[in-house]
């Protein structure tokens, strides 16, 4: 595993030919979406507790996008995207909400529908996993 890890540190940037060269080796943003049954009530949830602002978008669409103010850190966008299956397995990505008050912002997102599923206290700082409305796992990281 450390070899992978060194080898992928200290590989070469992809380079291009005359037949690729418009093609942008990097991509200009990156956006995360959230798969959830209901991307409304997932949006409005996000919303609140970031700071982001809801994109336009029809009504009834499969995806609902929130935004990031430039006065905000963060991923430029999150969408939620309706699936119909529920999640089956711990999802292996997640977002990392780092704060100066954990408890109280912890606190505020379950009396809004989240749920608290375990605390690691790791001396100065604690890391909180919750689960929002939808059942997708993120982590609440600051001093109480």
């Amino acid at each position: 595993m450390a070899e992978r890890i060194e080898s992928y540190m200290n590989a070469e940037p992809p380079t291009t030919t005359d037949a690729d060269s418009t093609v942008l080796a990097f991509p200009h943003r990156i956006g995360v979406t959230i798969d959830c049954p209901d991307p409304d009530s997932a949006a409005a949830f996000w919303e609140r507790f970031l700071g982001y602002q809801r994109r336009p978008h029809s009504e009834g669409s499969a995806y609902v996008t929130v935004e990031c103010p430039e006065s905000v850190a963060g991923p430029p966008h999150l969408t939620f995207q309706r699936v119909p299956e529920p999640r089956t397995g711990k999802v292996r990505t997640h977002l990392d909400l780092f704060v100066d008050h954990a408890r109280p912002l912890t606190r505020q997102m379950v009396a809004a529908g989240a749920s608290q599923v375990s605390v690691t206290d790791a001396g100065e700082w604690t890391t909180r996993v919750l689960t929002d409305p939808a059942g997708n796992e993120f982590c609440v990281i600051g001093p109480d």
